[in-house]
């Protein structure tokens, strides 16, 4: 899975920055707990850098200066007033929202897709268990009639195995139509349980600055030195 990938992964800036691993990234930084590996404040630092060069800014509108006003004034109020770290903050917040804007166009298609699918599925099956019943008891009719019959002709004889072979074909569509019905219904589960609705900017603001050394909170270490060897020490929660 892409969650675990991140969080499991030796070098996280192997990974892209995208639509598609946006929820496991946002997830990941928003339930993140100092101090953490210094190898993976350098990794994250890495991946972060590059999605926001690679970034193409967003054409300018009331819409878009009302957000960055709103976003930098948070910035600020939490203590960050280096021009620099500002603007380039600003710029990694605003990457988030777009990639969040696609996540969520991208979550609610592929939401309507499995939903019709899943429809689709459905009236399949209802259909091949109807007309399954349909032609199983037109295929016992007919076989009444063939053992009836002293001498039954060839047109009774092709309607039963007809109706047979009918009967079979539906039926055996069934399992695998329930097969079909569960893997929609699993990937839908997954899409709703993926998608993320809304962004903590805060959080956002305050893990990000801590993981880019743009501030520094007095009494938390965002990364440690630890080897292995020295003995393990509580960490500081920071929320």
């Amino acid at each position: 899975m892409i969650r675990r990938s991140f969080e499991k992964s030796d070098n996280l800036a192997e990974y892209s920055l995208t639509a598609a691993t946006f929820p496991a990234f946002y997830r990941m930084i928003s339930a993140m707990r100092f101090p953490i590996a210094v190898e993976k404040v350098l990794d994250l630092r890495s991946l972060i850098n590059h999605t926001a060069d690679a970034f193409e800014e967003p054409t300018d509108s009331p819409q878009n200066r009302e957000f960055q006003e709103s976003l930098l004034a948070a910035i600020h109020s939490f203590g960050i007033e280096n021009r620099h770290y500002s603007e380039r903050l600003l710029r990694l917040l605003t990457v988030v929202r777009g990639l969040h804007y696609q996540h969520t166009i991208e979550s609610r298609d592929a939401e309507q897709r499995l939903r019709a699918a899943h429809a689709d599925n459905r009236r399949a099956r209802s259909h091949s268990a109807r007309y399954g019943i349909y032609a199983l008891v037109a295929m016992t009719g007919c076989a009444v009639s063939w053992y009836a019959m002293l001498q039954p002709g060839w047109p009774v004889k092709l309607l039963t195995l007809s109706f047979a072979v009918l009967a079979l074909d539906y039926f055996h569509s069934l399992p695998k139509l329930d097969q079909e019905r569960d893997t929609y219904s699993r990937e839908l589960n997954e899409v709703l349980r993926q998608r993320i609705t809304d962004l903590n900017w805060r959080t956002l603001i305050h893990k990000l600055s801590l993981i880019l050394g743009y501030k520094q909170i007095k009494g938390i270490e965002v990364f440690s030195h630890d080897d292995g060897h020295s003995e393990p020490r509580r960490p500081q929660s920071l929320h």
